[in-house]
């Protein structure tokens, strides 16, 4: 009887140390997701970065090659200077999302928050035959640490892409507020998922049926929002697409 004792006890242990293990790595994971979507930002913008970059070498040589030109010289410096300044918001753009550090709540308008994610993926959605649409009213602000909320939806958007890659497709993102608080929805028109499939999404090392995924990239979504006090839901249907719907509580004015 006492030897049974003593191994329940260790199997109770066991289980105890197996599961306070699990939860560290979950934690360590998810504070490496920033790094996973930065990643993912790397490999879309190095292409964009690339045609950024060739106009500038281009218009300096133009410029050298015709130094008593000046109308000429000064138009190649001027798009030279446009290049540039894009190329430097972008790399900006990136180093913001992959911030870290304390957070810090701050009032700041949800449209430009979508604009930083955009520039810091540089790519133009149009060349993977998805159009994108955006419906938010220009007076719409939220009260969040803008680098969690960045890091959240730049892993909503890639998800949304990938699903589109194959035959295109349409991206809207909307928002709406109300006594619930601000709405955000972003909708694709991609492949969607099998009700199974939706219900474990949000779930830490799920990956069944995605690629290349560390299983975190929404469960770190669900916590960025509900570090906020909101929440995040999800509804698909295969091959008609998916729609994430973020709820963030109203903020005193």
């Amino acid at each position: 009887m006492a030897d049974l004792l003593e191994r329940r006890k260790a199997l109770h242990q066991q289980a105890a140390d197996a599961e306070e293990k699990l939860r560290q790595l979950e934690e360590n994971l998810t504070k490496l997701q920033p790094l996973a979507n930065l990643g993912m930002a790397w490999a879309m913008t190095a292409h964009e970065l690339n045609n950024l970059m060739m106009p500038v070498l281009n218009y300096a040589q133009l410029a050298l090659q015709n130094p008593d030109d000046q109308q000429l010289c000064e138009k190649a410096l001027q798009k030279s200077l446009k290049a540039s300044e894009q190329v430097g918001d972008m790399m900006e753009k990136i180093m913001s999302v992959a911030g870290s550090g304390t957070a810090k709540m701050e009032n700041h308008p949800l449209n430009q928050i979508f604009d930083d994610v955009f520039t810091c993926l540089g790519r133009d959605f149009g060349k993977d035959r998805i159009r994108v649409t955006r419906d938010i009213d220009i007076s719409i602000e939220v009260r969040v640490d803008a680098t969690a909320l960045r890091q959240a939806l730049m892993n909503l958007l890639l998800n949304a892409r990938h699903s589109m890659l194959e035959k295109g497709g349409r991206l809207d993102i909307s928002a709406e507020q109300s006594p619930e608080g601000t709405t955000i929805r972003i909708s694709d028109t991609g492949c969607g998922m099998e009700p199974q499939r939706l219900k474990d999404i949000f779930t830490p090392f799920f990956t069944e049926g995605k690629q290349n995924g560390n299983g975190l990239g929404l469960a770190f979504c669900r916590k960025v929002i509900e570090a906020h006090g909101g929440y995040i839901q999800a509804d698909s249907t295969v091959n008609q697409g998916t729609t994430f719907k973020i709820v963030l509580p109203n903020f005193p004015i």
